[in-house]
This record gives C-alpha cells, sequence and structure tokens, in this order.
C-alpha cells in the first residue's frame, strides 16, 4: 500500500495527487458513461481538475484516491467535502472511474471507509448527499451502507435536455453507531 489514510478488507484510501489527473481522474471524469449521474457536464482539462484540486483542500474538503489493497491499483476518487466544522456537517463524493470496478462492492466499501473516516476521524454528526433519481445503483448502495432518503429535489438538474430529480439521502452519527458499532 503507497501511503494509506483508511483502510478496509479490499481497498485504501490515499491522498489524492495531482498525478492521479493524467493516470485516470481526466478520462475518468471526461467519459459520457462515467459521468452520467455526475452534475457537471463541461469537458475538464487538466488545468480545470488542478484548479478543483487545489480548491478541495483542508479545511474546506479531504479527497482520497480509492486504491486496490492487491495491487495497489488507483480506481476511484472519494471526497468529503464543504465541511462546516461548527455544525458538524459534510457532503460526500465517491467516483468509480475504472469500469473493471463497478457493480462488484467497491463504491459501497469505499462509502463505509468514507463514512467511518468522516465520524470517527473528523467527528461528524451528519453526512449528506444527492443521487438523481434514476441513478438507481448509486440509491441501492447508500441505502445498504445505512443512508436515509430524506427528500426529493424535483427538477433539480437538467440532464439530456430534461429536468431530473434528485434524491436527498444523510447519514447522522446515530444512524452510523447503530450500524457500525
Amino acid at each position: 500500500m503507497n501511503n494509506p489514510v483508511a483502510q478496509s478488507k479490499r481497498i485504501y484510501f490515499r491522498p489524492l495527487e495531482l498525478d492521479d489527473i493524467k493516470n485516470g481522474w481526466q478520462k475518468w471524469i471526461n467519459d459520457s458513461e462515467t459521468n452520467e449521474f455526475l452534475d457537471g457536464v463541461f469537458p475538464q482539462t487538466k488545468d480545470n481538475l488542478l484548479n478543483y484540486y487545489k480548491e478541495q483542500q483542508p479545511p474546506k474538503a479531504v479527497m482520497f484516491a480509492v486504491c486496490d489493497k492487491k495491487n495497489n491499483k488507483y480506481f476511484g476518487n472519494a471526497k468529503l467535502g464543504n465541511i462546516d466544522w461548527i455544525n458538524k456537517r459534510c457532503t460526500y463524493g465517491r467516483l468509480i472511474g475504472l469500469k473493471s470496478y463497478r457493480s462488484k462492492g467497491y463504491g459501497s466499501e469505499a462509502l463505509i471507509l468514507l463514512v467511518k473516516y468522516g465520524f470517527l476521524k473528523l467527528g461528524m454528526n451528519r453526512i449528506y448527499t444527492g443521487v438523481i433519481e434514476d441513478n438507481t445503483p448509486s440509491l441501492i448502495s447508500n441505502e445498504k451502507v445505512g443512508f436515509v432518503r430524506e427528500g426529493i429535489q424535483r427538477e433539480a438538474i437538467l440532464r439530456n435536455g430534461k429536468f431530473v430529480n434528485t434524491v436527498s439521502l444523510a447519514m447522522t452519527k446515530n444512524d452510523f453507531n447503530k450500524k457500525y458499532k
């Protein structure tokens, strides 16, 4: 493992590095199948991602490269962002970039590791996200991990010329303790 920050059975997090832009991140973020359910619609240049990387640093956010423990393969990103240190809450995002790692439980495993980091290391009380309503795999994964649906934001995102709903989901520290302690 290279510079692990957190680890689980099959994966580990390490700090996201600038070289990760050319080692997969830029390719993934610009792939239409991979970015189908992400907010951004504009092509991302190396400079765009470099600026994003610089903006998403502590204390505002923490970003991780998601890696396979067996072979150190970098295959995705995970982030806790919009960190509100006063109210102890933040958003999360995850991206399984390499297609060979999808639909095998790696996304859920990364999310569990991410919420453990948020609750146990950062002391958060609430971690939340929004998921496009048609993104069934993400909804299933969130609920499997213990996130609770809190509501629908109607026609919140323009996707393929059509406004679509997003589902608001959250996990509190109490939810986390009931499920994982």
